[in-house]
């Protein structure tokens, strides 16, 4: 680095602890927190601890010991299984902790309503700022476009007495919702609209790695929806855990839609072409065309979901407000990719066929050749 370069760096990085409650790369500064992560080794849970972590907090695990369990084992951690009926998991918790208390809980929990709630029995006043991770599917309908965080949520049935996922996921969530909401008032709400990140949610299955970056890492002739006033929207997982941290240190209270403004399809284009390096030619395709020829939105061309209205358009404008920053996507989309090639060094993931009995998602690069050479011809 030159001398001058150095000094313009140097200078930015010292204006930046001037002017941010944490000082430089997020570290806070004189005001540790003890914070309990209710999970935190399974999917965005590590992303989370990582970020407290590096904002000088002092962090304790609870969950039930069983998932990658060679992650942060140098953190105490309190084994419970919160799917045990009658809150025993609870009951079995070391006598050590029993009358601890935390300033901030994070609880990642996703399963069973009943689980939360219990939780926030067990636990009460053993704690002062509650975060919950939920979903933008709690919103009852999406006929709309920029949906703000006060329209209704789902209809809801009786809250269940047991542990279980007898709801779909998006019923679960809002009685996990309302669970908080009934039990505490000192919660943060994060409500995430398709998470990304280097991590994926079932690591051993090819269905879960990310689409559009792989097949923009291949490169070669790529087809590409051309649809009007197409939008995509996602939940970058590195964003949402700075902005829970940021909630937890400035205590910022509520629910928050937290994602990407929507933004333009061509414009995830250009930030997966930065990302990646490969020689590529793009062959935008009527998304008429692509129906016609199997290639159904969402489903099987995915980040293409013209109906409902509110898809992907989801208004984050108070989160933002509240102190959310969305780094750049394409900071993103390499993420995604280190994450892939790390699973998958021989880039053995095969999009749209049968492996061992199974279907993958999406579309194959042969049922995308085929398209490709009808467009042309036609």
């Amino acid at each position: 680095m030159h001398k001058r370069d150095f000094i313009k760096t140097a200078g930015a990085a010292s204006l930046f602890t001037a002017v941010h409650p944490w000082g430089s790369f997020g570290m806070q500064i004189g005001n540790s927190k003890k914070v309990l992560i209710l999970g935190g080794r399974g999917f965005l849970g590590p992303s989370i601890v990582e970020e407290f972590l590096a904002s000088g907090h002092q962090v304790t695990l609870l969950n039930r010991g069983k998932t990658n369990t060679h992650l942060f084992t140098d953190l105490p951690i309190i084994i419970c299984d919160r799917e045990k009926e009658n809150k025993q998991g609870f009951n079995a918790i070391n006598k050590k902790y029993k009358n601890s208390y935390w300033d901030i809980v994070v609880d990642t929990w996703q399963k069973s309503p009943k689980a939360v709630s219990d939780f926030l029995e067990v636990f009460k006043g053993q704690f002062g700022h509650y975060h919950y991770i939920s979903t933008v599917s709690v919103y009852d309908k999406w006929d709309k476009k920029f949906i703000v965080e006060s329209e209704p949520l789902n209809p809801l049935p009786k809250f269940p007495k047991t542990i279980g996922e007898a709801f779909r996921y998006a019923i679960r969530k809002t009685l996990a919702e309302e669970a908080i909401r009934e039990r505490t008032s000192n919660y943060t709400i994060y409500r995430s609209h398709g998470m990304k990140d280097f991590r994926v949610t079932r690591p051993d299955d090819p269905n879960a790695e990310p689409f559009w970056p792989v097949r923009f890492l291949r490169g070669g002739e790529l087809l590409v929806p051309r649809i009007p006033d197409h939008h995509m929207q996602v939940t970058d997982i590195k964003s949402l855990t700075r902005f829970i941290v940021h909630c937890a240190n400035s205590a910022s209270y509520g629910a928050f839609n937290v994602a990407y403004d929507p933004t333009p399809f061509k414009d995830f284009i250009s930030s997966l072409i930065h990302a990646t390096a490969r020689t590529k030619t793009m062959h935008w395709i009527d998304g008429d065309f692509l129906i016609e020829n199997g290639l159904l939105p969402y489903k099987i061309v995915p980040l293409w979901k013209p109906t409902p209205a509110g898809s992907y358009y989801f208004n984050v404008q108070k989160a933002i407000g509240a102190g959310l920053v969305n780094r750049p996507m394409v900071d993103m989309i390499t993420d995604q990719l280190n994450g892939y090639k790390s699973r998958h060094p021989h880039d053995d993931v095969r999009f749209g066929e049968m492996v061992e009995g199974k279907q993958l998602k999406y579309y194959s690069m042969a049922k995308e050749r085929e398209v490709i050479k009808k467009w042309v011809a036609r």
